[in-house]
């Protein structure tokens, strides 16, 4: 006879139910995250203005940093490709 599902509401997750309900709660602590990173970030000013934005990133070079992924753009280079 079929078990009835408040029957089925007693057994152990199967190991597939058991990875879809993992999931389930990696992306509900990731939404988690994000909203929470999102409110402190409103909390803190929001977005920066361009002039705070530059600010950084010369405190940035200050300090000895580099980007790593792509030269900074030189101005003859802009200019000879247009």
């Amino acid at each position: 006879m079929a078990s009835s599902p408040a029957d089925q509401s007693d057994q152990p997750l199967t190991e597939k139910a058991a990875s879809a309900a993992t999931r389930r709660a990696d992306q509900q602590r990731l939404r988690f995250r994000i909203a929470e990173q999102r409110a402190r970030s409103e909390q803190a000013g929001g977005r920066p203005s361009d002039d705070e934005a530059a600010r950084l990133v010369a405190e940035f070079h200050a300090r000895g940093g580099q980007v790593k992924v792509c030269p900074p753009a030189d101005e003859s280079e802009i200019e000879g490709q247009r």
